[in-house]
């Protein structure tokens, strides 16, 4: 099924909306394929390692570049996005198709639009036949360092039978790092944790492909005490913050990965799971993501307790 939203387009045309703060550019595009000048195609490869005219994939909405104005150097990884809905499950109810040029996730593939929400960007999906839910992402500035969103839900259905249960999932695909590792507080409540970490650092020569063997891996936060979060992109922090406790970090070893490269590019992600979900009400969470100087694990909690502070 293929849906007539969904398209192409030349990069010279790029249909991203740009979001700006002090330190960092961030570029928003919907679920729009970019598409490269003919004569450059040979340039871009997909993940079969075979020649592909384009640089965005379809279905890849959200944040397609970050990065810091005196650093210029893109965290996100060609071709995909940060924070797509890149899988959306109801209890019971058949996921609708999605459009079958899209690649990877039940999420992607729907028609997402986009439009202007000073100062920033609103991402929207309409209700599809089967699953019946509004869905919202809406981008802001939030100085001198970060972007905030906010994820939001309408559901028009639940199943006749059984719990009325949704998961939904979101990635952060990071562009060539050694170390996977994600940060996250972990103990039994938000007085009593540590800092611990999800995924490994791989134990090879980076960028050796003799011998190299790639196996995906997913690592799931355990006990996570607050919703928060950080991984190291050398002197920086990559640094997740979300208003709902029920948000929980994930982490894959390699996200999007080419299975010959031993040059990781991990997925920085979280999924939310909603309980017995209201009907025609929204409901969703915040949060904010900063890519800051690395003062260490302190200074990480330090801005989640100021953020956490203005929510309030």
């Amino acid at each position: 099924m293929q849906y007539p939203q969904l398209r192409y387009v030349p990069e010279a045309e790029d249909p991203s909306m740009t979001l700006e703060t002090r330190d960092l550019i961030a570029k928003v595009i919907d679920n729009t394929g970019l598409l490269a000048p003919l004569e450059a195609s040979k340039a871009y490869f997909n993940r079969s390692h075979r020649f592909t005219p384009f640089t965005h994939h379809l279905g890849y909405h959200g944040i397609r570049t970050l990065y810091r104005k005196d650093e210029k150097r893109n965290l996100v990884i060609p071709f995909a996005s940060w924070l797509n809905l890149q899988s959306a499950e109801l209890a019971g109810i058949e996921t609708d198709a999605v459009d079958e040029r899209a690649w990877a996730g039940r999420g992607r593939g729907w028609p997402i639009r986009m439009e202007k929400a000073e100062p920033g960007a609103r991402l929207s999906l309409d209700p599809l036949p089967s699953m019946k839910f509004k869905y919202s992402l809406e981008l802001r500035p939030a100085e001198p360092d970060g972007i905030d969103f906010s994820m939001r839900f309408e559901f028009g259905r639940r199943p006749e039978s059984g719990p009325a249960r949704f998961r939904a999932s979101w990635p952060c695909y990071m562009n060539a790092y050694d170390d996977v590792r994600f940060f996250y507080p972990k103990g039994t409540s938000v007085e009593n944790w540590a800092w611990s970490s999800i995924g490994e650092k791989p134990d090879l020569v980076l960028g050796e492909t003799v011998h190299y063997h790639h196996v995906q891996q997913g690592f799931f936060a355990e006990s996570q005490a607050i919703p928060l979060g950080y991984g190291l992109i050398g002197e920086r922090a990559f640094i997740l913050m979300f208003s709902d406790p029920r948000v929980r970090l994930f982490v894959v070893n390699a996200g999007g990965h080419l299975f010959f490269s031993p040059v990781q590019n991990p997925a920085w992600d979280f999924e939310w799971v909603l309980e017995n979900y209201p009907l025609h009400q929204p409901v969703g969470f915040d949060g904010r993501l900063l890519y800051t100087k690395f003062t260490g694990p302190e200074g990480v909690f330090r801005r989640y307790l100021e953020w956490h502070q203005q929510q309030e």
